[in-house]
């Protein structure tokens, strides 16, 4: 069957844009997986390195902010997982990457447990989510995201956000996973969407908060 415009369109923003994992078909299984931290001490390995550039040209954004990266895990404000699938025989694959944000200075509704006080708080976000294409429609995004919910918990946090296109199927998955949108901005670059073809209004995101505790 032919993919509508709608369905194209969803599957080049995954891929292009880099938003969070994008509903593409629901599949009721539990994959297998295991998430293994990025270690960036004493130094990072260049085989992570690589997985991560890998990865980001993959899905089209920001393979620049890998460094960041390393400096916010070092500084204790963020976490990051490959996400590997466990297959049949035992073997493992990386199959993608997540992450967990716990300070964003420049909207603490997004994370400000590790802002500096009086603005402490409990909320973290999960961002940086991908997955390859060929492990998609396997449930692997959303069981990273409920074993983030865990580790979130396990860490002191309160609340969980997320922020993803705001178009109403992205919304509706994860409010099927107990997410809110509480609010709704501009955050997409103009030049971006309108180079992948697609109208202004794909430049919004939705932003979701659910409570862990």
């Amino acid at each position: 069957m032919a993919e509508s415009k709608q369905q194209v369109d969803l599957r080049i923003i995954s891929n292009k844009v880099g938003a969070l994992l994008i509903p593409q078909g629901e599949d009721t299984r539990t994959p297998d997986i295991r998430l293994r931290p990025w270690v960036v001490v004493p130094e990072p390995s260049e085989a992570d390195v690589e997985e991560l550039k890998k990865q980001r040209i993959a899905c089209g954004w920001h393979s620049e902010r890998i460094p960041m990266w390393e400096e916010e895990i070092r500084s204790g404000t963020r976490y990051v997982w490959f996400i590997h699938l466990r297959t049949p025989t035992g073997s493992t694959e990386t199959a993608g990457m997540i992450s967990l944000y716990l300070y964003d200075p420049s909207d603490l509704s997004v994370a400000d447990m590790r802002a500096p006080p009086p603005q402490t708080g409990g909320r973290v976000e999960i961002g940086a989510l991908f997955i390859y294409p060929e492990y998609r429609r396997q449930g692997i995004g959303e069981a990273a995201i409920r074993e983030l919910e865990q580790k979130a918990a396990e860490v002191g946090a309160t609340t969980i956000t997320m922020n993803t296109m705001a178009l109403s199927e992205n919304v509706r998955r994860y409010e099927k996973m107990g997410y809110q949108q509480y609010k709704k901005e501009k955050k997409y670059l103009l030049r971006d969407i309108i180079g992948l073809g697609l109208p202004e209004e794909y430049c919004y995101a939705a932003f979701l908060e659910k409570e862990i505790v």
